[in-house]
Order: structure tokens, then sequence, then C-alpha cells
């Protein structure tokens, strides 16, 4: 987790207590919301099942990396998907045919900013997708895809921490060992292709950002049409840039023109000749997301830009001007810490539509256009009661195959359990008290009985709380176990191979294992780290037992290797830079 990411959190919370003072053209607008499976770090869209209608592909964290497919109807509905689990945790996702079969197909970056893997997962053109590779990648940022070599098959560009990971495409979804292209002195953020001075070669354009203090910075790579590249020129941007590249003709005149977003927004006009001009800069709501498009969302022929800032929760539309200058820009809410945006006409009606997933939920808002740059929609949902949403996951709670949501809230010391839809919408909520102050659930079919249960973190209590399912959307009573000193996160994973799922918590500078038996759970064993934040599950070692990787507030994570047996031993420790 970033830095910035931490104040989203504190962000949150403040706004339980504040006053709203925007104006009107600044009120949330009531977007319907669907899960997306699991809090998201990436989204894209495309027509994976060949109906000509738009669909998304999410990848989020839950364990470790998901990959959500949500399939559109056309109406600007979706229905539910495949869901595929990756190896460590997620990074970023782009489509592509990289097995040339016309098929749109997957590639996803995992791991962490040091230690990194591209997954390539190739379309069978119904929706589905086949995981049939994983390649080392040096780092597991957002990535691009594109021909660099001019041999007619994709290649990758991978976001690998002060550096760049190159990947040429060897042809049925294979890929050669990354090259690395420096030039930055910061953490690289993003990264766009496109062909600067019109030779008919990609060009590769990244940015750099002080996280710290602020500057920041686009590089430019001219490439060689051979899969090099030459030294970057460097363009200074708007302090805190976390979002773009968007590459396109602004001012309509055949030449690629390039956009970034930070504190403000910086337009750089093409030259042609692989240079840019200076940057211009507009002032308007700061972008602290992570992406920025390029779009015609008004049909005047001009690209207009759209981003999401995860601070103020919204998404912000700078119209465009046949001349290559922008409009201020006008604001429209969605819903908390949004960091990701997909751009398409989900509905069918003409107009561009946004999806805006939620970074610590698992669900996602769809904004549909009206054709003028504004959105409009048609539904919310609401939680009883409700508090300050902590914790929000995704399963089949019930028989319909649907899927439902479950979250909790720590206000009112509740779970909430919403019954899903085939049209992706979720009927009213059935809400379950919980005795304690809990920090943190996790849906899982715990007793090996074909209905999913639910399990959460009690925090100062020291225990987790079970609730198993009935199978029909509903939860029994809860059956607590004891942990370390105050968890804050739980997941499940068989980490003593005898089929059935252990509970593993985060705690106080521990954490604990709560091996599965007949009638529960075993007394809990703990081992020692240092503030955990998060964890996820992998075999990091490839000896076919389940390891641990697990981060902190300081900016590193600790690899600890299972035995199979359901004990760990301490293993190396990766530094990531931030917070994760």
């Amino acid at each position: 987790m970033k830095p910035r990411s931490i104040v989203c959190v504190l962000s949150m919370f403040l706004l339980l207590f504040a006053n709203s003072t925007l104006s009107s053209a600044q009120r949330f607008v009531r977007a319907p919301i669907y899960s997306a499976g699991n809090p998201t770090v990436s989204v894209a869209s495309g027509d994976f099942n060949g109906d000509g209608n738009a669909d998304l592909v999410f990848l989020g964290n839950a364990d470790s990396a998901v990959i959500t497919i949500r399939l559109g109807v056309g109406n600007g509905k979706f229905n539910n998907g495949q869901q595929i689990t990756l190896t460590g945790l997620a990074g970023g996702i782009v489509a592509g045919d990289w097995n040339k079969d016309g098929l749109l197909d997957l590639a996803a970056t995992t791991g962490s900013t040091k230690m990194g893997f591209v997954s390539i997962l190739l379309g069978n053109g119904d929706g589905t997708f086949n995981l049939t590779g994983t390649f080392s990648s040096g780092g597991a940022g957002p990535l691009v895809s594109g021909d660099l070599n001019g041999d007619g098959y994709s290649d990758l560009v991978i976001v690998d921490g002060d550096q760049l990971s190159i990947l040429l495409g060897l042809g049925g979804g294979k890929f050669g060992n990354p090259t690395l292209l420096g030039g930055f002195v910061n953490p690289a953020y993003g990264v766009a292709l496109a062909d600067l001075n019109l030779d008919g070669k990609f060009d590769i354009l990244a940015y750099e950002t002080d996280e710290l203090d602020g500057p920041s910075y686009l590089r430019v790579f001219v490439g060689n049409g051979d899969g090099t590249f030459a030294s970057p020129k460097t363009y200074n941007a708007a302090f805190y840039t976390f979002a773009g590249p968007a590459i396109g003709d602004f001012n309509h005149d055949g030449i690629p023109d390039v956009a970034l977003s930070g504190l403000q927004l910086s337009v750089y006009i093409g030259r042609g000749d692989g240079t840019l001009k200076p940057p211009v800069y507009y002032d308007g709501p700061p972008s602290q997301g992570d992406v920025l498009a390029a779009v015609d969302l008004n049909r005047d022929g001009n690209l207009d830009l759209i981003s999401v800032d995860e601070f103020s929760n919204d998404v912000s539309v700078n119209l465009g001007n046949a001349d290559g200058t922008f409009k201020g820009a006008s604001i429209f809410g969605v819903d908390e810490c949004p960091r990701t945006l997909a751009v398409a006409d989900f509905n069918n009606d003409g107009n561009l539509d946004a999806a805006v997933p939620d970074l610590y939920a698992s669900n996602f808002v769809e904004l549909a256009g009206d054709g003028t740059g504004k959105f409009v929609s048609h539904r919310d949902y609401v939680v009883p009661q409700h508090g300050y949403s902590v914790s929000i996951a995704a399963g089949y709670m019930d028989a319909d195959k649907n899927l439902d949501l479950v979250l909790l809230d720590d206000i009112y010391h509740q779970i909430t359990v919403f019954p899903g839809n085939k049209n992706g919408a979720f009927r009213p909520g059935t809400t379950y008290p919980t005795t304690v102050k809990s920090t943190w659930l996790s849906v899982a079919d715990l007793n090996g009985d074909g209905k999913n249960d639910v399990v959460t973190a009690d925090g100062t209590n020291n225990t987790v709380s079970v609730y198993l399912g009935n199978g029909n959307g509903t939860l029994q009573n809860p059956v607590t176990y004891a942990t370390g000193s105050d968890p804050t996160f739980v997941a499940s994973a068989d980490v003593n191979g005898d089929g059935k799922l252990d509970l593993i918590t985060a705690n106080t500078n521990s954490f604990s294992v709560l091996l599965a038996s007949g009638s529960g759970y075993l007394s809990h064993v703990d081992y020692t780290v240092s503030l955990p934040a998060k964890f996820a599950f992998g075999d990091f070692n490839a000896d076919g037992k389940l390891d641990l990787v697990i981060g902190n507030i300081k900016g590193t994570a600790n690899v600890f290797t299972g035995n199979g047996d359901g004990t760990f031993t301490a293993g190396m420790k990766i530094s990531v830079g931030g917070t994760v």
C-alpha cells in the first residue's frame, strides 16, 4: 500500500464527521454499485466473449491476487464471470491478443516491486481464460502492450520500481526474459506507448514521482524499432503526479500529445519529431488515482480527460477544446477511495460510461454517460444503520449462484449480507450483530460443507469469530477462538495439506496460525514479525508447500516459507518502498 493510500483511509474516517460543503456540481452521483470480486488494484475492458458488449476484468487482492471477470449484457448491467487466483500481490492487468488467434487474452503482474511475475491467460472467446504461463518480470507494476520490435507479436512493458522491464513476445502466449530500461531517479508509476516521431515505431513514455516531496518528471524513450530505445528525454510535470500518461491528438494536427495528472493537469503538445513542447498546467481538483484517460465524452470530436481522486472520492472530467486546451474540471462523486477506472459504452446507448472500482471494498460504481460530458445513474445500495464500513467480501452465501456481498461495520458492530440478483444488483441486506468491535472479515467454506462461512478478526478482543453459513444467505451465531494480540486481518488457507482451511491472522508484532480440526480450530501458534498489515499466500520457493509474505507499515515485506505441516520458517526480508 502506498502512503497516499493511508491518507485515503484517514480521509474515509474523517468524512464520517465532516459536513459537506460541495457545490451542487460536486455532489455525489447516486451510481449503481456492483461486485468487483475483491479490493481492486487495476481494471481493463474489452469484449471478451464476442457478443458485442463491453466486459470488465478486475485485478484485486484477496489472500493473493485474483482476476474477476464481469460480462456486460449491453444495458449497463453485468453478469458474474470467471474468477482466477494468481500467486503474489496484484500489480496491473492489460488485455491483448498474445497468440494471434483473434481472441482477447490477459496479462497480469503480481509480486512486489522487486520480485515480480507476469501471468499470461489466453482467452477462449466465451469470456473465460486459461492460465498458460508465468514469467519473471522483474517488478509487478502497471503494464502496457505493443509490438516493439516489428515481428508481429505483442510485447510487454512493465513498471519495475525505478526502471522498466521489457518482455518481447515470442508467439503462442510466450515471452522472452526481461530486459531493463533505466534512467529514473524516483520510482516510476505509469507507462504508455505512442509513436511520437511518426516513424512507425513505438516510443515509451513513463513518469516518476518523489512521493515524499512531490517533484515529478515525464521520461520519453524513442524506439529504435528492434525492441531497444534511445536514452530518455526528461520533462517537468506537476507535483505529485500519479495518473497517466494519457495519449491522444488533442489539437487535431495528426501528432500524438500527452497528459499527466497530479496536483494539476500537465498537457504536452507533440512536435512530431519525438519531442514535446513544455507542459501547460491546468488547475483543478487534484488527481490522486492511477488512471488518466483521453476519450471523447461529449461527442464533439475533441478528446476530453477523465481521472479519479482517491482522497476526495470523485471522478474529474476536463472537456477538451479543438486547439488542444482544456476547460475546467467537472466533478462526479463515487464510492470511497477510487484508484482506477475503465471507460466504455456499457449500456450501448452510444455514450461513453465509466466503471470505477473501490480500492478497499469489493465493489465498483458504474457512471452512465449522457453524451454531454456528464454522468447520470440509476441505482445505489444502502447499509442499514451504517457507520464505518471497514471490510467487504464477495461470495456465494445462498444456492442461487448469484454473487452476494458481506459487509462489516465497526461502529455499529454488525455484519450485513446482501443477496445478489442475476443482473448484478443486490436485494436489501440482513444484519447480524457482532459481539465485539471486529476489524476485518473474510468469506470461505471453513468447515467443508459446501456452504460459505464468514470469519472476522476481532481486534482488541484478541479473537477471531466464525459465523457458519446455512447455505440460504443466513448465518449462525459466532464461535470465537483466541489469537495473538489485537488481530486486524484474517484469511484462510490450507497450510498443512489436510484439505481443511486453516486461519491466519495479522496481529500486533506477530501473526497467528490456527489449524483446523474436526470440530473447530486448535490453539493458535504465533510467529514474531514487526507491525504486520496484510499478507498473501503462494508457493514462492516452488517446493509444493504454501508460503506466506507479510507486508508492514515500514515499507518492507517478510517471507515465511511453509514447512507443509502448518508451521513456518522465517525467510528473506524484501524492501518494497512506501507502505504495504
